[in-house]
């Protein structure tokens, strides 16, 4: 068998990487060209109010109940995992600091925009794929509307309102899941635990995840939307959409975790 020359198959594998990535860089260029038109009508006060708080509402609806429950088990197995052994090395004093800093800084905004990717996010994604299957996005831009201010800029607001605003009271019921464990399993005191939740909680780690919280927001919704309304074909194609704006939203979302725990640290 002909061996081929080195550089040559070099040089394929490199042309057959860079168009198997072309339409993830393409996506991306999409996203952000979906979300700078959204920021330039929302700086020209070109926001339709009404779809907006419709938008807010249903991702609110849809999303906070599961989103509050994930979080107050998380916060208990987090207590339930640690109440033990801080108690038996006597450091039951660090519970309450060490389930809010979890909870706080990782696992309400990480876990609740998740949960509101899975459930809100694919829901626009199905949604907007059905009407870009149906001719009705095409349909606005034949009669001058773009659809990006209809559709993408409310439900990016939206969402950029209702992920902190859920946040916060995933925060809450994580730290009373997790104050509940740690009296249940180690007797501890609720006023130890809420003590030690101030001692050890810094007012910027409270900015920090509502911030982390606000571009969760902003970024699933857009991904999400863009994802839908790049949808060609047919029902098929809106299920296969729906499947990839759930695992680049996702993806996206712990990579931001990432890049912003690493700038704020």
């Amino acid at each position: 068998m002909q061996i081929k020359n080195p550089i040559e198959f070099l040089g394929n594998a490199i042309i057959a990487v860079l168009k198997s990535i072309r339409p993830v860089i393409e996506f991306i260029g999409q996203c952000i060209s979906n979300l700078i038109i959204s920021l330039k009508y929302f700086s020209e006060g070109k926001v339709s109010i009404k779809n907006t708080l419709q938008q807010a509402a249903v991702i609110g609806f849809d999303s906070i109940g599961i989103s509050l429950v994930i979080i107050f088990i998380t916060g208990a197995v987090i207590s339930l995992q640690v109440a033990r052994y801080l108690y038996m090395s006597g450091g039951e004093a660090y519970v309450g600091g060490l389930v809010s800093l979890t909870v706080l800084k990782e696992l309400a905004p990480v876990f609740t925009a998740m949960v509101i990717s899975a459930r809100a996010g694919t829901a626009m994604a199905s949604e907007l794929g059905n009407m870009q299957i149906t001719d009705q996005i095409d349909a606005m831009k034949t009669l001058s509307v773009d659809p990006i201010r209809y559709l993408v800029l409310p439900r990016v607001l939206a969402a950029s309102i209702v992920v902190p605003m859920v946040t916060m009271l995933a925060i809450i019921v994580g730290l009373a899941g997790g104050m509940l464990i740690a009296k249940l399993s180690i007797g501890l005191h609720q006023y130890r635990f809420m003590n030690s939740v101030w001692l050890y909680t810094q007012v910027k780690d409270v900015y920090v995840c509502l911030l982390k919280a606000f571009i969760f927001g902003i970024a699933l919704s857009t991904v999400c939307a863009t994802r839908g309304m790049e949808t060609r074909g047919g029902a098929k194609e809106v299920g296969i959409a729906v499947t990839k704006s759930a695992i680049w939203t996702t993806v996206v979302i712990l990579i931001l975790d990432y890049l912003i725990t690493w700038i704020m640290q």
